[in-house]
């Protein structure tokens, strides 16, 4: 006996291949519209775990060229900085090579005026800015590395105070990889390490050895305090001795010759150092007495011993100062004396021991100033400012140059480390590049929906809801005739 299908199965059947159908065909519709096979997790669970992982990984390669990019910027923008300051030293060079070879003093002021407008460029890129932040403080890159002031001293060096970091801001890409960025500017335009001190003068100071701490220049200040003779001539110091007495020296450093022509100490000559004899008579009480380079003493001869003919040793103390006076040490004509300067607390070793006389010495620290003191020393030292002797004028102006070259030499070195640094992160940017293209790919092969396949499937789903709706039709329509056979 044959089963029958009921009207029910029939109906139910008809629902169901209806709406397997019309699933597929829209599921067929949704993907050749959107371009993508699945869109939630649901659809392909382990497909869709896949794109996810990808799409993560894609976000962090473009997070790392972004930050390669503005890395790239930064350092591009202090690059060109550099070839800035390369470039303003190379300038400078080549005024003071024409300084050395100057006539006269309004060439030179001219191009020491020069200098200063360099000078002027060099503190405007210490303190450049690139994206809202300061490109040489380091760390600490949000306020102005380098403050700028006057001299304190005479012919002192620039006031240059760094407000930075001493450590370099870095830029991470990925986890395992660190580009510095912005820079330690003391670093960059700093000295280039110091060296023997140079003194130049007619003093006789000379440098005492060891290390010193002062930097850049300073005046070391030789004065007289006080001159007093041997006796048994009489001769005694001077009202104006105090204040005029250039010479310098322990007991018998210095002598005197006394001449005794009336026989009773009431005239005759005297000579300092064996120069020539000034005349004298018991009544001086303050006679000038010159003796070679420029030394003088200051002479009370109202006492004159009768018939003193002879030499007199003479004794003359002085001070030593390198802050303008603010304070002095008294010279003990040692071969080692540490003088200070009372602000800063820095100080140089001065050999006294062959102090004559009373001056103002030039001291120099070679390779302890920056570049913008170098620039305004080399400004300063072309107008002449120390009244250097023309051999010493240009002594000086040969080791600005030295100390140029220096500060070019560290320019060079920081702008190799960052152009090396560039070209590492173009090969970054061309490997993220790939990886991007790559991942994107990987997500496409996962995701995008195969137009062939699906145009296929969206025409058998139309096929088959058609066939599904024609076969419903049929059925609905049996008579009951049709339907007992």
């Amino acid at each position: 006996m044959d089963a029958r299908v009921t009207s029910q199965t029939f109906t139910r059947n008809a629902i169901h291949f209806t709406s397997l159908h019309s699933s597929r065909l829209l599921t067929a519709q949704r993907q050749i519209t959107s371009g993508l096979q699945f869109e939630l997790p649901s659809e392909e669970p382990v497909a869709y775990r896949q794109v996810r992982s990808l799409e993560t990984r894609y976000v962090e390669l473009k997070a790392d060229k972004t930050v390669i990019g503005r890395a790239t910027s930064t350092l591009n923008a202090s690059v060109s900085q550099f070839q800035d300051v390369s470039e303003l030293i190379t300038l400078s060079k080549n005024l003071v090579q024409q300084g050395i070879q100057a006539l006269d003093s309004d060439e030179r002021n001219a191009l020491a005026t020069e200098i200063d407008a360099l000078l002027a460029q060099a503190k405007q890129i210490g303190i450049a800015q690139f994206n809202e932040n300061y490109l040489y403080g380091g760390t600490r890159s949000n306020q102005p590395p380098f403050t700028f002031g006057e001299p304190v001293r005479e012919n002192g060096i620039l006031e240059v105070s760094y407000q930075g970091s001493r450590q370099r801001s870095q830029t991470h890409i990925g986890d395992s990889i660190s580009i510095d960025t912005y820079y330690d500017g003391s670093k960059i335009f700093g000295g280039a390490g110091r060296e023997s001190t140079v003194l130049v003068g007619t003093t006789g100071a000379k440098h005492g050895g060891g290390t010193d701490t002062l930097i850049g220049r300073a005046t070391l200040r030789v004065q007289h305090d006080s001159t007093s003779y041997a006796g048994g001539s009489g001769v005694l110091a001077g009202t104006n001795s105090a204040a005029g007495d250039t010479i310098l020296g322990p007991a018998g450093a210095h002598q005197l010759t006394i001449v005794d022509t009336s026989g009773d100490g009431s005239a005759g000559t005297i000579s300092l150092n064996g120069a020539e004899p000034v005349p004298f008579s018991n009544t001086d009480t303050n006679l000038r007495v010159p003796g070679f380079f420029g030394q003088e003493v200051y002479l009370d001869t109202t006492s004159i011993a009768s018939g003193f003919n002879g030499t007199v040793d003479i004794t003359s103390t002085g001070t030593l100062s390198v802050d303008d006076g603010a304070s002095t040490i008294p010279i003990d004509f040692s071969s080692s004396q540490l003088v200070s300067d009372v602000d800063s607390g820095r100080f140089v070793t001065i050999d006294s021991s062959n102090i004559r006389s009373t001056g103002d010495d030039s001291l120099e620290f070679p390779g302890t100033s920056n570049l913008f003191q170098v620039l305004h020393a080399t400004a300063a030292d072309l107008r002449n400012s120390r009244e250097l002797s023309s051999a010493e004028y240009g002594k000086a102006l040969n080791r600005r140059l030295t100390e140029l070259d220096q500060a070019a030499s560290k320019v060079f070195s920081v702008m190799g480390e960052q152009s090396t640094s560039l070209q590492t992160m173009q090969t970054m940017e061309f490997r993220v590049d790939d990886l991007m293209l790559s991942v994107e790919s990987n997500i496409g092969e996962i995701q995008a929906t195969d137009f062939p396949d699906a145009v296929l499937r969206l025409e058998n789903s139309q096929t088959l809801l058609q066939y599904t709706y024609a076969v419903t039709a049929n059925l609905n329509s049996l008579g009951l005739l049709e339907f007992l056979r």
